[in-house]
């Protein structure tokens, strides 16, 4: 995970000087298991900044949103509602959160709230420790799979230097000698003599040496473009859906005259239904999610069909893609069509207007089966408490 920690309160205010008002983002992901960025410690942040200016007689008005992932472009996209209101933004999140917002709302100065350290775990409660520095080309297989480019303050390849004693690293004798720990793994695995083997000079090309790096993930036709373009790019392989691609039923658009018998009731106005917009409401004793496409409004379950994830929560709708950003699963609202990762159909109620009113058939409330099989081992990775 990355690591990161706050800056000084002094230098934040220092970034915020002359600012009436500012919007805090945290992030719900790396920043909040480490304690340096989540929504408490947003929400911590904002009361301080508040207080602080108080004592100052300073006005400073702070307000504050926690996103799921600020490093994700459709994470932050519900903020372009009011994001123009705030004389800054201070993020709360790692560094690649800081440049997705700075180069999504570029009218708007963001501002970091955080020092990015590394990429690291946490050895004790409250204490993170680095464990990689993302070298591009790593050489764990051959050394029990610690690092010593990380852990070794030399970053030999070959072995432990001759200042080592005890089983303690020379340059900081409060940590161990990750070679040190390299022998004992192996010896326990009974391959310790593979360390007699000499490795090459280390290949630092991958690394932070050329220009930015880029991995990218997709079909072989970009692949080969990614290669011919000079990227450094990595394929990742993804399986083709266990299930076949079934079309979402089509309701009816806006524009249609529809007969409305008993079995369709009133959802909201067409007052209360921005345009892309998610919004919930009880149907008929039933929740439903209704939203106007604007050129055709629909209506479906509150939940994702992977996992039931709440779609009100971790639903994110664009230019007619629904994607649930738990799982990264997308329809196309539409056509109907699985996109993404999805592997089941969202299934969709009739809806039509009927003048200024949305309108929805309900005759009994959809609901999705979830297989075992779905559930993810341990923790999710796209997971954010």
């Amino acid at each position: 995970m990355i690591v990161a920690e706050q800056k000084p309160l002094k230098d934040i205010q220092r970034m915020l000087k002359g600012k009436k008002k500012v919007l805090t983002v945290g992030c719900g992901t790396c920043v909040s298991v480490c304690f340096a960025g989540g929504k408490k410690e947003s929400n911590a942040m904002a009361a301080t900044l508040r207080t602080a200016a108080a004592a100052e007689g300073q006005e400073l008005e702070v307000e504050e949103v926690t996103v799921q992932r600020q490093c994700v472009q459709e994470f932050v996209a519900p903020l372009e509602e009011n994001i123009e209101e705030y004389d800054a933004v201070l993020s709360m999140a790692c560094g690649v959160g800081v440049q997705t917002l700075a180069e999504k709302y570029m009218d708007t100065p963001i501002l970091p709230g955080l020092d990015t350290n590394f990429m690291g775990q946490p050895t004790e409660p409250g204490i993170w420790e680095e464990r990689c520095v993302g070298c591009g080309n790593c050489v764990l297989e051959y050394t029990g799979g610690l690092c010593p480019i990380t852990r070794c303050p030399k970053q030999l390849q070959n072995g432990p230097c001759g200042g080592s004693e005890g089983g303690m690293c020379e340059v900081d004798p409060s940590i161990p000698c990750i070679w040190s720990k390299i022998w004992t793994i192996l010896d326990r695995q009974g391959i310790a003599d593979s360390l007699m083997d000499i490795q090459p000079p280390k290949d630092w090309s991958k690394s932070r040496g050329g220009s930015m790096r880029r991995v990218v993930v997709g079909d072989d036709l970009r692949q080969q473009a990614a290669r011919e373009a000079g990227e450094r790019a990595m394929t990742v392989k993804v399986a083709p859906p266990q299930s076949p691609m079934k079309p979402a039923a089509t309701p009816q658009a806006p524009s249609e005259t529809v007969e409305l018998d008993d079995t369709w009731h009133r959802a909201c106005s067409l007052a209360d239904l921005p345009e892309g917009k998610l919004h919930r409401v009880s149907v008929a004793g039933i929740d439903v999610i209704v939203t106007n496409l604007g050129d055709c409004i629909r209506a479906f379950p509150p939940t994702c069909p992977h996992l039931a994830e709440p779609l009100v929560d971790s639903g994110l709708l664009k230019d007619g893609l629904l994607t649930c950003t738990k799982h990264l699963w997308q329809w196309d609202l539409r056509s109907g069509e699985m996109k993404g990762a999805a592997e089941r159909p969202v299934a969709l109620y009739e809806a039509t207007l009927n003048g200024d009113d949305v309108m929805v058939k309900v005759e009994q409330e959809i609901t999705y089966d979830y297989d075992e099989e779905d559930d993810f081992d341990e923790d999710d990775f796209f997971g954010a408490d």
